[in-house]
C-alpha cells in the first residue's frame, strides 16, 4: 500500500520540499540537506543495518553545539487531534494508538486532498518490520526476544483492526477505499501500522503520538546522536495552545473565585486538572499497542508513564522561550483583513508579534562535513530496535535480553523449593508497579562514582535517575501486548549484569526463611527494603564494571546502601544469575537457523538487510548473556571462597 506519488526518489523529495515550503517547514540549507538513502555515507565503524528505502541527513559544513537547524509548526503535524478525523476519533472513544493509525489511512486515502500529501507521498510503502517479515525470514529470529513479541504483535492489532472494521462499518461514507487504501484489508492496516510505529514522535499532550515531517528523515545513533528535537511539551490538551488559552484561563479564573488566598493550593489543583487531560500514549518499544475495544476514556491515560521521546524518538522540554517562525502568514479571510486596516493594524507587524507552537531541531553533538546527521529514537535494546524500526544498532550499551517469569519461578523452586517460588510469584502480582522494568545502563550513564558515594552516606535512596527513565515498558512489548493489565519482566542487560530488579528479587528469594517471611507478610518492610536491595546491587555492579575487586564492591555496596547481604547469600545471588544467563543462552547458542546469507542483488536487498539484522541482534543477545554467565560464575565463586 502506497501512497500515490512520483516515481523516483528525486521527484518524491521534490515533491517534499515544496511541501515543505506550502507549510512553513523550514531549515537551515546551508548547513544540511536531505539526500536519498542510499547516498548517505555511513561511518565504518558505527553503522545502523537499515533498509534502504527513503531519506537521510547530511552535513554541508562542521555543525556546531546548539545550533538551530530546522523549525517546524506544530501545525505541520499529523495525529489523531489534528486530521479531519478528529471528531470521529474522539466521539468513538478510539485509542491512542489505533486513533494514530486510522488518521493516517484516511489522510491517505484522501490522495491529493489531503493537506498532508506532499509529505505522505515521500513515505515508503511501509517499515521494513519482523511483523511484516514471510514466515522464511522470521526463522532467522527463533530463540530472540523480537520472536516471542511478533507473535504477540499480531494477536493485538488483529484486535485493533477488528474494532476499526466496526467503526469503517457505522461510517461507511467516510471510510472510502480509494487511493491505495483498502480499509477491509489487515496487510493495508499492518503496513500503516509499521510506519508510525518506526515515525512516530510523542510531540505533547494534545497532539500525542505524531507523524512530525522532516524530523522522522533523521536516522537512529545509539548514545551518539548529533541532534535533539525540542518542544513545549506542556499545552492545553484540550485545544493544543500553549500560552494565552481560554481553556487554561478559565480554570486559573474559576480558582481564583473559589481559592480565596491560598495560591499554593490553587497551583497544585490546577496542574492537577491539567495531568487528568493528559494525552500521553502507552505505546511501548514496538508501537503497537491493544487499544481494548471501545474502552477508552481520559482516566487511563493517567496510568501511562511514557517519558516523551523515550519510547519515541527523543523529544525534549525547552529551557528557553519557544521559538517562532516570523514566517507564519494569517488568514487570507478578506473581512479580517479590512478589519485589520479599519483599526489601523500594520499586517507585517501584526504576524511579527505572533508566536507559533514549534518543534526545533538542533544540534546536540558537533557533526563534520558531508558526515550523516543522526538523531536517537531512545535507548533501546537490540531486538527492541529490529522490532520496532526494522534494524539493529552495533556497540549498542542498552542491549538486553529478557528473561522469562516461568523460568525465574523455576529456578526458585530448584534453588529453594516449590512454596518458595510460588510465594515469590504472589509477590511480582502483588508489587508488579514497583518491578517496573529499568535498564541499569540509563540511570547511570551520566553519574559519577564519587558523587554517588557521597549521596549515599549521607542516607538517600538514589535511583540514579532509573525513575526517569524506565526501560523496557519500551522495549520488550510485554505491557501492551498481553491481555493482563501488568506483566513484569526481568532481563539480563549489557555489559552482562541481572537487572536491578531481578538481582534484589533474587536476594529476597534465596534469604533465609524469616527474613523472607518478613518481607513478604509486611508491605512497608518490602516497600522500604526492595529499592534499598536494588541500589545495593546497583553499586556492585558499578564497582565491578569499573574495575574494583569483588570484594571492595562487595563491602561499597553494602556501605552506600547500609544493608547487610551475607556473603554467602550474595554468593548464591550471583550463582543463580550466571545460571539464569546460561539457560537463556540456550536459546541462541547457535546460528543454524540463519542458513546462509542470501544473494546480494536487486530483487533481495531487503533479504540481505533482515538476515544481517537478525545476525547481528543474536550476536549482541549471545554476547551479553555469555558475558554474564562468565561474569557471575567468577564473583560467585569468589564470595564463596
Amino acid at each position: 500500500m502506497a501512497v500515490e506519488s512520483a516515481n523516483t526518489s528525486a521527484d518524491k523529495l521534490n515533491a517534499l520540499l515544496k511541501w515543505f515550503e506550502e507549510n512553513k517547514v523550514t531549515f537551515n540549507q546551508e548547513a544540511i540537506e536531505i539526500v536519498p538513502f542510499k547516498s548517505v555515507s555511513r561511518s565504518k565503524n558505527k553503522s545502523n543495518i537499515v533498509s534502504a528505502d527513503g531519506f537521510g541527513v547530511i552535513a554541508r559544513r562542521d555543525l556546531l553545539d546548539d545550533e538551530p537547524l530546522v523549525v517546524i509548526p506544530k501545525a505541520a503535524v499529523l495525529s489523531a487531534a489534528s486530521s479531519a478525523l478528529a471528531a470521529l476519533l474522539n466521539d468513538e472513544k478510539i485509542g491512542d494508538t489505533l486513533a494514530l493509525h486510522m488518521a493516517i489511512m484516511y489522510e491517505m486515502s484522501q490522495g491529493h486532498q489531503s493537506p498532508w500529501y506532499g509529505y505522505l507521498q515521500s513515505l515508503p510503502d511501509c517499515a521494513d518490520v519482523p511483523l511484516l517479515w514471510e514466515a522464511e525470514s522470521r526463522k532467522w529470529l527463533q530463540g530472540t526476544d523480537v520472536s516471542k513479541w511478533v507473535e504477540k504483535d499480531e494477536a493485538m492489532l488483529k484486535r485493533n483492526f477488528e474494532q476499526l472494521q466496526d467503526v469503517a462499518a457505522r461510517n461507511p461514507f467516510v471510510f472510502v477505499s480509494q487511493n491505495g487504501v483498502a480499509w477491509n484489508d489487515f496487510t493495508c492496516f499492518l503496513k500503516v501500522a509499521s510506519l508510525a510505529s518506526s515515525r512516530a514522535f510523542l510531540v505533547d499532550v494534545y497532539q500525542g503520538s505524531s507523524m512530525v515531517p522532516f524530523a522522522d528523515i533523521f536516522n537512529h545513533r545509539t548514545n551518539s546522536e548529533n541532534v535533539h528535537i525540542e518542544s513545549e511539551e506542556m499545552v492545553c490538551p484540550l485545544c493544543g495552545e500553549a500560552f494565552g488559552c481560554e481553556h487554561i484561563d478559565g480554570l486559573e479564573q474559576g480558582e481564583e473565585e473559589k481559592g480565596g488566598e491560598n495560591t499554593g493550593d490553587e497551583d497544585a489543583d490546577m496542574d492537577s486538572d491539567h495531568h487528568g487531560h493528559e494525552h500521553a500514549e502507552s505505546d511501548d518499544g514496538s508501537g503497537w499497542e491493544d487499544d481494548g475495544g471501545d474502552e477508552h476514556d481520559e482516566d487511563s491515560d493517567d496510568e501511562d508513564d511514557e517519558e516523551p521521546g523515550e519510547e519515541l524518538p527523543l523529544l525534549l522540554d525547552e529551557t528557553g522561550n519557544p521559538l517562532a517562525d516570523e514566517t507564519q502568514t494569517d488568514s487570507n479571510d478578506t473581512e479580517s483583513d479590512d478589519q485589520d486596516s479599519r483599526d489601523g493594524i500594520d499586517e507585517d507587524d501584526d504576524e511579527d508579534d505572533k508566536w507559533i507552537d514549534t518543534l526545533d531541531i538542533v544540534v546536540f553533538r558537533p557533526c563534520k562535513a558531508k558526515r550523516e546527521v543522526f538523531n536517537t529514537y531512545g535507548k533501546h535494546s537490540s531486538a527492541a530496535l529490529l522490532h520496532r524500526y526494522g534494524f539493529c544498532d552495533t556497540d549498542n550499551p542498552f542491549d538486553s535480553v529478557t528473561l522469562d517469569t516461568k523460568d525465574i519461578l523455576q529456578a526458585f523452586s530448584k534453588l529453594v523449593s516449590e512454596k518458595r517460588a510460588a510465594d515469590i510469584g504472589r509477590i511480582i502480582d502483588l508489587y508488579a508497579d514497583v518491578l517496573e522494568p529499568r535498564h541499569r545502563a540509563k540511570g547511570i550513564e551520566d553519574d559519577n562514582d564519587d558523587e554517588d558515594d557521597d549521596k549515599d552516606e549521607d542516607g538517600s535512596d538514589e535511583e540514579s535517575g532509573e525513575e526517569d527513565t524506565p526501560m523496557m515498558e519500551d522495549e520488550n512489548d510485554e505491557d501492551v501486548n498481553s491481555t493482563d493489565d501488568v506483566l513484569v519482566t526481568f532481563s539480563i542487560d549489557a555489559p552482562g549484569h541481572p537487572d536491578l530488579n531481578l538481582a534484589a528479587l533474587l536476594v529476597l528469594g534465596l534469604a533465609e526463611e524469616d527474613v523472607f517471611a518478613q518481607m513478604a507478610e509486611s508491605q512497608s518492610i518490602f516497600m522500604h527494603y526492595f529499592p534499598l536491595m536494588r541500589r545495593y546491587w546497583a553499586v556492585f555492579q558499578d564497582k565491578v564494571d569499573s574495575g574494583a575487586s569483588i570484594e571492595a564492591a562487595y563491602r561499597k555496596a553494602g556501605k552506600a546502601t547500609g544493608l547487610t547481604v551475607k556473603q554467602a547469600t550474595a554468593a548464591a545471588v550471583c550463582r543463580a544469575a550466571g545460571l539464569l544467563a546460561e539457560s537463556r543462552l540456550t536459546d541462541v547458542a547457535d546460528d543454524m537457523v540463519l542458513g546462509q546469507r542470501p544473494a546480494g542483488n536487486a530483487q533481495q536487498d531487503h533479504l540481505v538487510s533482515r538476515w544481517e539484522s537478525a545476525k547481528l541482534m543474536r550476536e549482541n543477545e549471545r554476547s551479553v548473556l555469555k558475558h554474564c554467565a562468565k561474569l557471575y560464575q567468577k564473583i560467585s565463586a569468589k564470595l564463596s571462597s
